[in-house]
């Protein structure tokens, strides 16, 4: 078996990975979570780091996703809601700014496709997700609301923006 390339020893952080949690659907739900806090990094560390630090597991954001997928489960197994209609969803966990940036790109993918193609009218494009679940993090939100209002993507807000002084949380839409 030959050994890895070296470039790729030398960041292992750096893969561009799938969504977290993923379920296929006829509509699919983009849902960004920071189920991880932005750890602690040196100045000689690269700037895309991975969101696996078990020591920077955020669990309420992490019961928001476990929220929109037990929502999503529910809609799909009632005969009344949505006939003949399945929901699916890409579940992203957003660290950083790099992460949020890259889950809103695969969000915006067009259905079966891996990059972002814009085109001349927004009547004909079909992107991967018809909703966004944003950040509850400000500096992450808008990265997300910057790129999807350009695609007229409609966004939900799982919870406010989290105020670190007053420790407000709470679940709006």
């Amino acid at each position: 078996r030959p050994a890895p390339p070296r470039h790729a020893a030398a960041h292992p952080a750096l893969p561009l990975r799938a969504a977290s949690f993923t379920s296929r659907g006829d509509y699919r739900l983009a849902g960004l979570f920071q189920m991880h806090a932005p750890a602690p990094r040196a100045a000689a560390r690269p700037l895309v780091d991975g969101c696996d630090d078990a020591a920077t597991f955020k669990s309420h954001s992490y019961s928001l996703a476990q929220a929109m997928r037990f929502a999503v489960e529910e809609i799909n197994n009632s005969s009344a809601l949505l006939p003949n209609v399945t929901l699916g969803y890409d579940i992203h966990d957003t660290c950083l700014e790099p992460a949020s940036l890259h889950a809103t790109l695969r969000a915006l993918a067009r259905q079966g496709r891996q990059e972002v193609e814009v085109l001349p009218t927004f009547r004909h494009y079909e992107p991967e997700a018809v909703v966004a679940i944003r950040p509850d993090s400000t500096q992450l939100a808008l990265t997300t609301v910057a790129v999807l209002s350009i695609f007229l993507i409609p966004e939900v807000s799982a919870a406010p923006p989290a105020d670190e002084e007053k420790g407000s949380r709470g679940v709006t839409v």
